[in-house]
């Protein structure tokens, strides 16, 4: 005789989620985080101004300085499809690498705009992404390994 099971006794399915989706996925999270705050951003008292004056945090807009504006948030962007596409030991590295140096960019960004009330929203982002960026490096660091076999 067939015993039939009550509907709650099913357990939903966890699969294993590989390393490299799990890096992308925490890469384009960041992505998301950037760009929402930098839209709020713009609804700050005199960013707009400042847009226009040609004015940034660290001077002047200038060709070279927009170059490294530039690349800062390309190392990022790159490292979604660099997660998964390089070789592990050189995806494992360059995560914890850039996640320490952008960890730290968002560790000043956080010390800078404490008790200004317009930048509380900015602050909240960079510890949420600091958080990423600490779930990037433990991921990393406990990349799953293999055994190796000689034939």
């Amino acid at each position: 005789m067939t015993q039939i099971k009550p509907k709650n006794s099913y357990q939903l399915e966890n699969d294993k989620i590989n390393i490299k989706i799990k890096l992308a996925a925490l890469w384009t999270t960041l992505m998301f985080l950037y760009i929402y705050a930098d839209y709020f951003q713009l609804k700050t008292p005199g960013t707009i101004e400042n847009i226009m004056n040609l004015k940034t945090p660290v001077g002047p807009t200038t060709p070279g300085l927009l170059i490294i504006f530039s690349v800062l948030l390309i190392i990022p962007s790159l490292m979604i499809f660099l997660s998964i596409f390089f070789k592990p030991q050189l995806s494992k590295w360059l995560n914890i690498i850039f996640s320490l140096i952008y960890g730290a960019i968002s560790i000043l960004i956080i010390v800078s705009g404490m008790g200004d009330k317009w930048q509380a929203f900015f602050v909240l982002y960079n510890v949420i992404e600091v958080f990423i960026f600490i779930m990037i490096i433990w991921q990393a660091w406990n990349w799953p390994k293999t055994e190796k076999y000689e034939k």
